[in-house]
């Protein structure tokens, strides 16, 4: 029998990142990155942002570089949110990138922060506009589940249920909490990866814990499906292997488009939930 359990990646590494962060204080004064308003500004300035579950970092600099067209002294990659933060108060780097559901959660949530201007990112996007669609993914051979869950999508789109889940768990000034319950269908439980880096779609709480909009989401879906879904934090770096051994079912916060590569065809993915505009760039005032 497949292990279902993966350590939390948070408990310890939130905590040691949480002291760091006080050890520094809110701001130094000689903290890089602050007076930055515009992106033209990072060239040759150090970028942060959190690893991603299969691009290199070296791939992920040129990536920004390419959007900003600038160049960068480095790119600092963090294991979660929580880390990416302390980059950038701790003076590690200048600016740091991220969605921009999550970086208008951490402007509403954290003090100190501005975002800087951007040029308009023109690179081929998702359908009907925007950088990325988060969706769910899974191992090939899962074509009927995929479909099963994709016209579970399609109907909370349809009847606003969506829409009411993201105003109240995402856009909502302090967003609000809900835990997973003990399940209560009847159908096969299906295990779900969450990073926690993706916040407030993807979201941890200050013991490591999920929740808020992925159990409100994986909810509904279980309404829909008569599947009973149990979440299963994991890292971003340990979420695809996890994937392909059968540790989790399914990957919640993937993001997905049209500029997939070759290596990224090897599994399935969803209709997305959530599209991200852009990513966005956050430095110190």
């Amino acid at each position: 029998m497949k292990t279902r359990t993966i350590g939390l990646w948070a408990v310890a590494g939130l905590t040691a990142a949480v002291l760091l962060l006080a050890a520094a204080g809110f701001a130094r004064a000689d903290a890089k990155g602050q007076g930055l308003t515009t992106t033209d500004e990072l060239d040759n300035k150090v970028l942060a942002g959190v690893a991603a579950a299969r691009l290199p970092s070296e791939n992920t600099e040129v990536l920004f570089e390419t959007i900003l067209g600038i160049r960068l002294s480095g790119y600092r990659e963090a294991s979660n949110v929580n880390e990416l933060l302390y980059e950038l108060r701790s003076g590690r780097a200048d600016a740091i990138c991220c969605p921009d559901v999550t970086a208008e959660y951490l402007l509403r949530s954290e003090k100190g922060l501005v975002r800087l201007s951007a040029p308009e990112d023109t690179s081929n996007g998702v359908e009907g506009g925007g950088r990325l669609s988060f969706a769910l993914a899974m191992d090939r051979g899962q074509e009927t589940l995929c479909a099963e869950l994709n016209a579970a999508i399609s109907e909370l789109k349809e009847d606003g249920t969506l829409e009411t889940l993201s105003v109240a768990y995402v856009e909502a000034e302090v967003p609000l909490d809900l835990y997973e319950a003990e399940g209560k269908g009847s159908g096969r439980t299906l295990y779900v990866g969450v990073t926690g880096t993706v916040p407030p779609l993807d979201r941890y709480d200050e013991d490591g814990v999920p929740c808020g909009f992925s159990v409100a989401f994986l909810e509904e879906l279980g309404k829909r499906t008569g599947y009973r879904f149990k979440t299963v934090p994991v890292t971003t770096k340990d979420s695809f292997s996890a994937l392909r051994s059968g540790k989790i079912d399914l990957l919640f916060s993937y993001g997905t488009s049209r500029n997939t590569t070759p290596g990224e065809r090897d599994y399935l993915v969803t209709d997305g939930y959530y599209t991200m505009q852009e990513y966005a760039y956050l430095a110190l005032e």
